[in-house]
């Protein structure tokens, strides 16, 4: 197996030398990341189930990316370049000059940011032949499962993933960083008809590796989403409580995101009470960089700055905003690694890598039997709704947010004392962030993450005071 070695920090801060010496700026950072990447496509187009493994039209390729960036600047003046390939050379960067600079700022952490050492980054350009044949193994593993459940479940699309990054990082300040990461993502289309009513289904799943991703599950959730979406619709919904599956928790979550970061997030999180909790004393909202088997788990930010895990909500309250370095301190509170770059060619912004609700102790069985005549909610809906609208405050900042409101079209079941009385295959569950807060009554055992910018984890919810409403 060969390896593509990323470029050690002697090399990183001569490269840094030669540009501050042409442009001379008083800062500059390098950055610099390779990856590859397995793909596995299928795309048969409403490909009947079971389908034989052997005629399945599969394409493998391997997708291989190698990039830096480069920020150079001061208090007045600054750059940005990032191009693909190897890092240049020290004389490699002739085409740089004094007048490269344009205005702009730039500054830069530093070591007394609390930056620490992470073990070394170095990237196999290719997995080994047996990672293609164990993706081949679960695309076909959830195909034959699924037909056996489903079989007039059609296959449009489907794809799979594995793939690994590594970068590493050097400025003037002092910073170093290196890091590496794997990924495994799946994402299936599919397709049904019952009784001439057409449902469709997508399914994006993620893990850290590809042995963590299992066919029969997948195909499981599958079937029970197809057969929502081809059922008919119900004739009444019940008034009252609202569980949500930890998929569609995850949504939500999703959908808070701006309240949950930087300054102006956490004064708009702290209005949102209205002098009452934010939620119940066991809810929890965390967001960490380095979270144990998390997918893009680091020891730094992609600034060389530590991560940490952050408490946003404490107890049903407003615990600490998600600060970058550059506001550390403010009121009191201290910054966390949270700037992600969302390529090699684009800027470090503050974003979240692993925001969850903590898992509680009430088993989420027990929650969806608990619900007395109410609904429970598996899923978002295909191509439905599913966004938040905040209103703008009269200054035009993005304030006012106590009166932000969310829309999530889903799929579920209308349940009564435990037992299934129907299916609902598209409803509207709507209301406020407050209401949604405040409005959780119960927190499930089952701590489930997604893939999103990062990734976005969620229990089982019970929820109360949200409005439910069969739409066509």
């Amino acid at each position: 197996m060969t390896f593509a070695r990323l470029p050690g920090t002697r090399s990183l801060r001569l490269a840094l030398g030669a540009v501050r010496e042409r442009t001379g700026a008083p800062g500059a950072e390098l950055y610099v990341k390779a990856g590859n990447t397995r793909r596995i496509e299928i795309d048969p187009w409403m490909t009947p189930l079971p389908v034989d493994p052997d005629d399945l039209d599969t394409q493998v390729s391997i997708l291989d990316e190698r990039g830096w960036a480069l920020r150079a600047g001061g208090a007045n003046r600054a750059l940005f370049l990032a191009d693909s390939g190897p890092l240049p050379e020290p004389n490699g960067w002739r085409r740089l000059s004094r007048h490269s600079l344009r205005p702009g700022s730039l500054r830069l952490p530093s070591p007394s940011s609390g930056t620490s050492p992470s073990p070394a980054a170095d990237l196999a350009e290719h997995e080994p032949d047996d990672e293609e044949t164990a993706g081949l193994a679960l695309l076909h593993g959830v195909l034959r499962r699924l037909g056996e459940r489903m079989p007039e479940a059609r296959l449009i699309r489907g794809r799979l993933d594995t793939g690994a990054s590594a970068a590493v990082l050097a400025s003037t300040t002092g910073v170093t960083g290196r890091t590496a990461l794997r990924l495994a993502t799946v994402e299936l289309d599919f397709a049904a008809s019952r009784d001439g009513r057409q449902g469709h289904c997508r399914l994006y799943r993620a893990a850290s590796s590809l042995q963590m991703l299992s066919a029969d599950s997948i195909a499981s959730e599958i079937a029970e989403r197809l057969t929502l979406a081809t059922a008919l619709a119900p004739p009444f919904l019940p008034a009252g409580e609202v569980a949500v599956s930890p998929a569609l928790g995850c949504y939500l979550l999703a959908l808070l995101a701006p309240l949950l970061r930087g300054r102006s997030g956490w004064r708009r999180l702290r209005k949102l009470g209205a002098g009452r909790p934010l939620g119940p004393p066991q809810l929890q909202i965390v967001d960490d960089g380095a979270l144990d088997a998390g997918w893009v788990s680091a020891a730094q930010d992609d600034e060389g700055v530590p991560t940490r895990a952050v408490a946003l909500v404490r107890d049903g309250e407003p615990g600490e905003p998600l600060l970058s370095w550059e506001d550390d301190g403010w009121s009191g509170f201290a910054a966390a690694g949270c700037r992600r770059r969302s390529g090699w060619r684009a800027l470090p912004e503050v974003c979240h890598s692993h925001l969850y609700i903590a898992g509680g102790s009430e088993p989420a069985e027990s929650i969806r039997a608990g619900i007395v005549h109410g609904c429970y909610l598996l899923d978002r809906a295909h191509d439905g709704q599913c966004h938040a609208t905040f209103e703008a405050s009269t200054n035009g900042n993005a304030g006012g947010l106590g009166e932000g409101r969310f829309e999530v079209d889903a799929i579920g079941l209308i349940i009564r004392r435990g037992v299934v009385l129907g299916e609902a295959p598209r409803v509207r569950l709507t209301g406020s962030v407050r209401q949604l807060l405040q409005g959780i009554r119960a927190i499930g055992d089952d701590l489930r993450f997604l893939p999103a910018p990062g990734a976005v984890g969620a229990p089982t919810l019970l929820l109360t005071g949200l409005q439910v409403e069969a739409i066509g």
